[in-house]
């Protein structure tokens, strides 16, 4: 059987997943007991998860791609450890409080490390024991599925590629997870120069994995592994298994099963200065009775128009957020349906919030087609307004993804374009839109729309002429 056929595999599990957008986890687990879980939503890998270095990783991925937060949490912290996963970011990031392409970037290095590993263990078992990895899939719906869609998905690319280099440069029994430990100091002394021996016993201590040792020397994990090597085999080092920063870390990071996190911790980072910290690998003991910081304020909230991502939870159901010189709106009640807008231009979604806020809705925008679904899970809309042409997706793929969702199936779809010809309105049909809306936006159509699909209008509504806009 050849090696390669481990990387094939798997290269058409994701893609058979992808295909058939699939919601839920993947159990992969190896003859000697190693298991990975790997999460997916519509056919994307969001998550990846392992019992090995779960916190380890993360911290190590949050040293680098947000160095000022990571320093901020590692210190005496205010909630304890297993606040700060991927849920808690995943908070923060949709309350504004932390950078969405650092998350991305922090979950992507996270999600290609445990694919790797996938990788390097499987190909190991079949040339060892002619025998493949083991796949269980699980589906799970969507709304209960609170993750972040990832703005590039690199991960499996940047695995394979990974691998295919350690395995070239004859790593490939050698895991990048076990630390080297000096085994004869007397020896290593008398066979290396004093400056090497030096910077060996510094950062050799048994505490560091390779791939921490990486970051720590600021250079590439391959050529570090292999200046190890040569003490390796003469016996002055040796490589072992270590365990996560702390026991059971792993159980911190089953996205699905976090539900009491916070309601407002942790501070913007998007202004500070980006600079490498020298401990990178601080522990975050846990607290057993951890106490909120003064400088955790709680966001202020109003129920009116939301622009961009969705809070966390329907009861900070939008952020009132400067958007320019606008007419006054009437005032919106807590509990007048949720309309949502899914487009990305600006003079668009102020127009739509102008008209349906005028007649008592409230008001989202999401400009980002990635981010639809956990914002239209957490916000439940009465009818979705959904732009034809965006990057990335288009309004059909959109629509589409939205109807595969159950709660979904029957909430109006109504498509926003200037393109409304037969075959526009025949593909909309087919994915599963409820109808067409023509640009430009016009108080006048709008009105009609939601006239038609919502049966329950504010008790404020009025129509263009001030006149009242009588239910249906």
């Amino acid at each position: 059987m050849p090696v390669s056929l481990i990387a094939h595999e798997l290269e058409d599990k994701i893609q058979t997943y992808r295909e058939q957008q699939f919601t839920g986890f993947v159990k992969v687990t190896s003859q000697q007991g190693h298991q990975w879980f790997i999460y997916y939503l519509l056919g994307r890998i969001v998550w990846t998860k392992s019992r090995t270095h779960s916190l380890r990783r993360w911290q190590r991925y949050l040293a680098i791609h947000s160095p000022v937060f990571f320093e901020q949490i590692t210190k005496p912290v205010n909630v304890s450890y297993e606040s700060w996963n991927y849920t808690a970011l995943a908070r923060l990031v949709k309350l504004k409080q932390f950078r969405r392409d650092q998350f991305s970037k922090v979950v992507e290095s996270c999600i290609t490390e445990n694919l790797f590993d996938i990788l390097q263990i499987g190909t190991l078992q079949q040339q060892q024991f002619n025998q493949s990895l083991n796949y269980e899939a699980c589906t799970k719906d969507a709304a209960n599925m609170p993750f972040i869609m990832l703005q590039q998905e690199l991960a499996w690319q940047s695995a394979q590629q990974e691998w295919q280099i350690w395995e070239q440069a004859g790593l490939s029994k050698f895991s990048p997870d076990w630390a080297p430990v000096i085994t004869h100091i007397e020896v290593l002394q008398a066979q290396t120069p004093p400056q090497t021996f030096q910077t060996l016993t510094t950062f050799v201590d048994g505490d560091n994995t390779l791939r921490d040792l990486a970051i720590k020397f600021k250079q590439p994990i391959i050529p570090l592994a292999k200046s190890i090597l040569p003490y390796v085999s003469r016996q002055m080092l040796g490589l072992t298994e270590i365990p996560d920063i702390i026991e059971n870390a792993y159980e911190g990071f089953h996205p699905e099963l976090i539900e009491n996190i916070p309601a407002n911790f942790g501070q913007s980072t998007e202004a500070a200065p980006e600079a490498a910290t020298d401990q990178l690998f601080q522990n975050a003991m846990p607290l057993a009775n951890p106490k909120p910081s003064a400088a955790l304020l709680p966001v202020e909230t109003h129920h009116v128009s939301t622009n961009i991502v969705p809070q966390a939870s329907v009861s900070q159901a939008s952020i009132n957020l400067s958007r320019g010189k606008t007419q006054p709106r009437r005032r919106v009640k807590n509990n007048a349906p949720r309309i949502i807008y899914i487009d990305d231009s600006p003079s668009d979604s102020r127009a739509m919030a102008e008209i349906v806020e005028s007649v008592g809705f409230q008001y989202t925008n999401i400009p980002d087609p990635l981010q639809a679904l956990p914002a239209l899970i957490e916000l439940k809309p009465k009818l979705i307004f959904l732009d034809l042409v965006m990057p990335i997706a288009n309004g059909y793929e959109v629509c589409s993804q939205i109807r595969r969702i159950s709660a979904f199936q029957d909430t109006p779809v109504i498509i926003v374009t200037s393109n409304d010809g037969i075959a526009d309105r025949v593909r909309a049909k087919l994915v599963g839109a409820s109808g067409f809306l023509g640009k430009p936006i016009q108080h006048k159509k709008v009105l009609k729309v939601l006239k038609k699909h919502i049966r329950e209008m504010p008790s404020n509504s009025v129509s263009q002429s001030g006149g009242t806009l009588s239910p249906i």
